[in-house]
């Protein structure tokens, strides 16, 4: 059944993981007392030694299905009524529901129980007042935001949301406030765009609203125009002959876009495939002003810097593009 982890804590006396299942919230506790003196006890002891000294992050998400799975059952029972349309308010505010993990005979089983006050209610929300007042910048209420909706599928009402349906039936971008550093750098980033007169003159989506719960007290995330694509980043065309046919128009649009950027003293910063979005025309657009870096492509000393973000479309387009296409 199609679920999502969005939060998670991890230690060997007690560990518990908070999963999104069709605009439900699971809050599940496995407590190390309760499985003692069985098969399960061994099995947790060992997965969470494994997580405590694992690199990459495939052990902690191994565990986190150990504790999940036995609730499959449950998340299916509980959710038989869930409308289909649903809004941002409905996803950041959903029903939650608090389990415990037992062993019954040869099995691991839920228990509901009370909130025991370790779930992370506001995960992925920022405080509105913890941001400047960006008074250029509109409000969207959540409960005034729809998620499309897939008759076929559950996994829109499991995973955060990407695009939003607005009032008038427009559909945006939705960018979630899960880092405020990186929220605050985006918001900079378009209103200074904004200000240098480049809205619209070079292909960056332009930033439509923040998202803010119904009372104003959360800042859930941004809403910005959506590119005319069907999701593809550079990333997609690797080994494609779409990125042979078209690697010159691409370098150049994005080359084009950083140059406008630095002339007005702003830096991309967070240059990789990824952030390369192209649209059904196959043109080349530059997303993610929010920071950070990937090594591969612009070496840690560089980032946030004019001379990363070159070092960055230099390695995708005279380096990556054609490694990957060999």
């Amino acid at each position: 059944m199609s679920h999502t982890v969005i939060d998670s804590h991890i230690d060997l006396e007690s560990s518990w993981v908070t999963v999104m299942c069709r605009a439900t919230r699971f809050h599940i506790t496995v407590s190390h007392k309760d499985i003692r003196g069985s098969r399960f006890e061994t099995e947790y002891s060992e997965m969470v030694a494994k997580v405590i000294d694992d690199d990459d992050g495939e052990d902690h998400d191994v565990l986190c299905e150990w504790i999940v799975d036995p609730c499959l059952v449950y998340f299916r029972e509980s959710t038989l009524n869930v409308p289909k349309e649903i809004t941002f308010e409905d996803f950041y505010y959903p029903p939650t529901h608090h389990l415990k993990l037992l062993v019954s005979g040869s099995s691991l089983c839920p228990k509901a129980t009370r909130d025991r006050r370790t779930i992370h209610a506001f995960h992925l929300m920022i405080p509105s007042g913890d941001l400047p007042p960006f008074s250029e910048v509109p409000r969207s209420k959540a409960s005034d935001l729809r998620i499309i909706s897939d008759t076929e599928w559950d996994d829109y009402m499991s995973e955060i949301p990407q695009k939003a349906i607005i009032s008038d039936g427009t559909s945006r971008f939705f960018k979630p406030a899960d880092h405020k550093k990186q929220l605050l750098r985006e918001v900079d980033m378009h209103l200074r765009i904004r200000h240098a007169g480049l809205q619209d003159k070079i292909k960056v989506a332009n930033l439509h609203s923040i998202v803010i719960s119904n009372d104003g007290k959360m800042t859930i995330g941004l809403l910005l125009d959506l590119i005319p694509s069907t999701g593809d980043s550079l990333y997609s065309h690797e080994n494609s002959a779409l990125s042979s046919e078209y690697h010159a128009r691409w370098k150049q649009q994005v080359t084009a876009t950083v140059k406008q950027l630095h002339a007005h003293d702003l830096v991309w910063g967070d240059v990789h495939p990824g952030n390369i979005v192209i649209d059904t025309s196959f043109n080349a657009w530059v997303v993610d002003f929010g920071g950070g870096s990937i090594v591969e492509f612009v070496p840690r000393k560089k980032a946030g810097t004019k001379d990363g973000d070159w070092q960055g479309v230099g390695k995708i387009f005279d380096e990556w593009i054609f490694e990957n296409n060999d």
